[in-house]
């Protein structure tokens, strides 16, 4: 089993759980209980050691976005998913902060354009949602689609991204 550290903040949107081995962060979930984490962390073949101080870095930065002080999260992932998983992730991760894109140009983007549903799979498989922004990923309609932590969080990250950009114009 794999050592892996976890550590928690309060955010707006309620304890957002990190997870993360000595190459990045592998694990965020918003508003889970302590036990259901563990249990997800412990079913991914992990053993879970509690360390603050190895979370600081994405932590203070996880923080310093919700102050609006972050466009961009520089601590680093370390996502595991199929290739095709991987290539979509990357994509996501530049989509620049209060903007967003669909399904659609998001399949165009890496390669495979009838690919909207797999887009889609892939999103819903991401394990690290925020820092690898699956939010910002909507219908071609401007519809919200899914997302893995609940349609109101990802409302509210999508209005706070657009006010925070708002703001620094």
């Amino acid at each position: 089993m794999e050592e892996i550290y976890y550590s928690s903040i309060s955010s707006p949107l309620g304890t957002i759980w990190f997870a993360s081995d000595r190459i990045g962060v592998c694990l965020l979930r918003f508003g889970l209980r302590k036990k259901k984490f563990l249990e997800v962390l412990l079913d991914a073949g992990m053993t879970p050691r509690a360390d603050l101080e190895f979370n600081r870095g994405v932590s203070e930065e996880v923080n310093a976005y919700f102050e609006g002080k972050v466009t961009r999260f520089s601590s680093p992932v370390h996502p595991r998913g199929s290739p095709f998983d991987m290539k979509v992730w990357e994509a996501l991760q530049r989509i620049p902060l209060g903007e967003t894109r669909s399904y659609q140009e998001i399949a165009q983007e890496v390669g495979n354009p009838r690919g909207c549903r797999a887009v889609g799979g892939a999103n819903r498989r991401n394990p690290i949602p925020l820092l690898i922004p699956c939010h910002r990923v909507i219908k071609k309609d401007g519809g919200l689609g899914g997302f893995s932590s609940g349609i109101q969080i990802k409302e509210r990250l999508l209005r706070f991204e657009q006010q925070v950009t708002r703001n620094q114009r």
